[in-house]
């Protein structure tokens, strides 16, 4: 749900009241949680990239593998998660040792871009040993500002293939086209 902040204000007690103004109907949700403990999670909205972005990506990551013999016949995917890899979005995490591979396994199973780097591994006070892991996102959850530097990357390796690719004010439309898109609903 989507919507604005419009007012805070403080209580004698420290706490604090915080106003929203919601672009959708919230009143069965208020009925269900008023006298309930809630988590609210509540950041600015940021536009995803647009699938013109995203399908310029993949063109150029066909054509890198195309051209150059680093990579085997799945190279697209190598230079995609090369990509993610270097520029991409990433997060830190703790696992325990034996259940590493389940949780790669698993992780990996929502796409191509989704993958993980079992990092150090270190045992703590009660004996019990973890593993630290960077997990990567694919680039369906990006935001514009997140997938420019991913495409900038492969663009680089691209154009040092003599692979013709976009100039920087047309990739900028590209990946502004689904925020305009998303302004004409009402929706940014």
């Amino acid at each position: 749900m989507t919507g604005r902040l419009k007012d805070l204000t403080m209580n004698r007690d420290g706490t604090q009241n915080i106003t929203l103004i919601v672009n959708a109907d919230f009143r069965e949700e208020y009925d269900r949680l008023k006298d309930s403990e809630i988590e609210a999670d509540i950041k600015k909205v940021s536009s995803r990239r647009s699938l013109d972005a995203n399908a310029f990506l993949w063109h150029l990551c066909s054509e890198v593998a195309k051209r150059s013999s680093k990579y085997s016949a799945d190279g697209k995917n190598e230079i995609y998660r090369e990509a993610i890899r270097a520029k991409g979005v990433w997060k830190e995490v703790y696992i325990r040792s034996d259940a590493v591979s389940t949780f790669v396994r698993d992780w990996s199973e929502h796409g191509v871009g989704w993958f993980a780097d079992v990092m150090d591994e270190f045992t703590n006070s009660k004996g019990v040993t973890y593993k630290q892991v960077h997990v990567y996102s694919g680039s369906s959850t990006y935001t514009s500002a997140e997938m420019s530097p991913v495409i900038d990357f492969v663009v680089l390796q691209a154009e040092d293939l003599g692979i013709p690719t976009i100039t920087p004010k047309e990739l900028e439309k590209l990946l502004g086209r689904w925020t305009v898109k998303q302004q004409k609903r009402g929706i940014v």
